[in-house]
């Protein structure tokens, strides 16, 4: 299995509901935990991921701070449009302290990751590193 969701991978965000020039969407899939990508207030927040090629996604871990709850799609278009639900799921709150969480999704093909902040326990959040690990189809 690779990480499928890093620059070295061909990963790249497509789109990104807010975007700080210090801070941008691209520090999600650098690889580094010292680099990240912040939202600017309110909710949801949504963030897209093409991978380089379609492929069979295994697991997801997301590295954060102040998620609350969280929603992945996946869609297998051409293009990021037409996605499907994957998993809804809820962050306990680290109090100060990074999050990291993985998920195992069920069956997920997928050439897009579309991932929504639905909620946060602050008006901010981070995304430090997302990590996509599956097999190119």
């Amino acid at each position: 299995m690779l990480d499928l969701g890093n620059t070295a991978s061909g990963a790249q965000v497509v789109m990104a509901s807010s975007n700080d020039a210090r801070f941008p969407p691209s520090n999600m899939l650098d690889g580094k935990l010292d680099t990240f990508w912040t939202t600017t207030g309110l909710y949801p927040q949504t963030f897209i991921i093409a991978l380089s090629e379609t492929a069979d996604v295994k697991n997801v871990t997301v590295h954060s701070y102040n998620i609350k709850d969280l929603r992945i799609e996946k869609s297998l278009k051409e293009y990021p449009v037409e996605f499907e639900d994957v998993l809804e799921t809820g962050f306990e709150s680290t109090e100060g302290a990074p999050q990291q969480k993985t998920f195992s999704p069920p069956l997920c093909e997928a050439k897009y990751l579309k991932f929504t902040i639905k909620s946060g326990y602050d008006h901010f959040c981070a995304v430090y590193k997302v990590i996509i690990n599956g097999t190119s189809l």
